[in-house]
């Protein structure tokens, strides 16, 4: 029998116990969740409006109109039923998912780099540009990611044991991860590089060509069976829906490619200390060819490729190079870790000699750099923090207007869905998403929301975000409705009494 020794339990404790719950209460503590109305203007109405129409039996592709896969939506509808349709409860679920990103991170990072720079690499993750923001925001990118994290993490406890259930498990998790949202699907070309590698890498156990195909199919077949069977469960295997909404050529052409180039070339500025500490990290993967820690490389540079030609690129899309990043970021800290060790490593820094400059060195210098700047990039998450507090002193006059006339109504329309969230009032299921792209791809016509005033009679209508939307419907609604309040986030009206049904 194994007897577990004090010092592996403690680290059994740490990393396993401490670090990711240490990482929940300080983001609950950190983070205003209850006082925010919302973090993201777009995203978060739209999920949680349409957990609650799910909530209430509408049902997904069918009645909601959805161009996402559908398992977020369903796993939100089912927390909302346990533990309330609050926005703190729907907040906290998507912490939850970030807990889980950050304890995978931590435990990949252990078994590339060590325990030491596990808790270096998971404390830059924590503190980079809008993670704190989207680990408390009900949006579906960090769930995805996070369930394709563990798919990783399991990838390399398979290094270890080679067991086939952890091939099979973790193909699962990123079919899971492809049911929240389809951008986690260039997850698949790095894992197949993985275990192919695995071939060509030393290993006590190394693997024939056979077991290299065999693994290969296995965890391809439990990608597509469980993607697939989740699919049909869901009904979400709907072409139109989910990928024409987001391939169509409409879409490209009202969305510049050129913003898209400016705004994936600002995420390396963002967290320019990582970038300087991964210099020295891809620096040695090349001169010293290890392939086995080229992994965050390789998914760095499909990111970069895939955003270059992507249209729209959003700010929630930085995840997909900020973990990569410092990944290698946590890697050239790594490397500073021998200039520290010598006893006069202070003044060695100090040195302004050139010839003398090494990857040791440098890195050192970038993590004292990133050290330094850690307090800062905190100081501008609360800066944002109190303008999210401040921007939701406009939102609650709309709500209690919705709240006001709530006995008398029976739909809401609106662009903005969390004031219906907060207010406990259903939009009609054809109209819960709409996203900026489905609005400035104008696939969704005027006659499409006329349509809606006609088969609704909505009793209360609120603009706000979409001057497309307002171009469509200012005639209807100045016919039918009664401006009732106006502000610089929207407008909301009453149905005229005459026009009631």
């Amino acid at each position: 029998m194994n007897h577990i020794s004090s010092s592996q339990l403690k680290k059994f404790i740490l990393f396993n116990l401490f670090i990711p719950t240490t990482f929940f209460i300080f983001a609950i503590y950190f983070m205003p969740i209850e006082q925010v109305f919302q973090f993201d203007t777009s995203d978060e109405g739209i999920e949680l409006i349409k957990a609650s129409l799910n909530l209430e039996g509408f049902a997904l592709y069918t009645q909601i109109w959805n161009d996402q896969p559908p398992l977020s939506t369903i796993i939100l509808s089912s927390w909302l039923s346990w533990f309330g349709k609050s926005i703190f409860a729907a907040r906290l679920l998507t912490l939850s998912f970030s807990t889980l990103l950050i304890w995978s991170f931590c435990q990949i990072l252990r078994t590339y780099l060590g325990n030491l720079p596990a808790i270096i690499g998971t404390v830059l993750l924590v503190i980079s540009c809008n993670f704190l923001r989207l680990s408390v925001s009900v949006m579906i990118g960090l769930p995805a990611l996070a369930l394709a994290m563990l798919s990783i993490y399991l990838l390399t406890l398979y290094k270890k044991s080679y067991s086939p259930i952890l091939i099979i498990i973790s193909g699962s998790l990123l079919a899971l991860s492809l049911q929240i949202k389809l951008f986690t699907a260039f997850v698949i070309p790095l894992i197949l590089f993985e275990l192919v590698q695995l071939k060509f890498t030393k290993h006590p156990q190394r693997q024939s060509k056979q077991n290299l195909f065999f693994n290969i199919i296995l965890w391809l077949a439990s990608l597509f069976i469980v993607f697939i069977l989740t699919g049909l469960l869901c009904h979400s295997l709907t072409y139109e829906q989910l990928l024409q909404s987001h391939l169509d050529s409409s879409v490209k052409t009202a969305f510049n490619q050129e913003n898209s180039l400016k705004l994936t070339l600002s995420f390396f500025l963002q967290d320019f200390d990582y970038l300087l500490l991964a210099i020295p990290a891809i620096i040695t993967i090349f001169q010293k060819r290890q392939w086995e820690k080229s992994f965050p490389l390789v998914w760095l540079l499909i990111v970069i490729i895939l955003l270059f030609n992507h249209r729209p690129v959003w700010y929630h899309h930085y995840l997909l190079i900020s973990i990569p990043l410092t990944w290698l970021a946590t890697y050239g800290a790594t490397l500073s870790f021998d200039f520290f060790r010598q006893k006069n490593w202070y003044s060695n820094l100090k040195q302004n000699q050139t010839q003398r400059l090494t990857l040791s060195r440098f890195a050192a210098g970038c993590l004292i750099f990133s050290i330094f700047v850690a307090p800062i990039k905190l100081g501008i998450i609360q800066l944002e923090n109190h303008r999210y507090i401040e921007q939701s002193k406009d939102n609650v006059p709309f709500v209690n207007l919705m709240l006001e006339h709530k006995k008398s109504t029976h739909w809401v329309f609106t662009d903005c869905p969390i004031y219906a969230f907060y207010s406990g009032l259903p939009v009609p299921p054809e109209i819960a998403v709409l996203s900026h792209i489905r609005i400035e791809s104008k696939t969704i016509t005027r006659e499409q929301l006329l349509s809606v005033f006609d088969n609704y009679h909505p009793e209360q209508a609120l603009l706000c975000k979409s001057k497309t939307i307002r171009g469509y419907l200012d005639s209807y609604l100045n016919d039918h409705y009664l401006k009732i309040y106006e502000n610089h986030v929207g407008t909301y009206y009453l149905l005229k009494k005459g026009q009631r049904h």
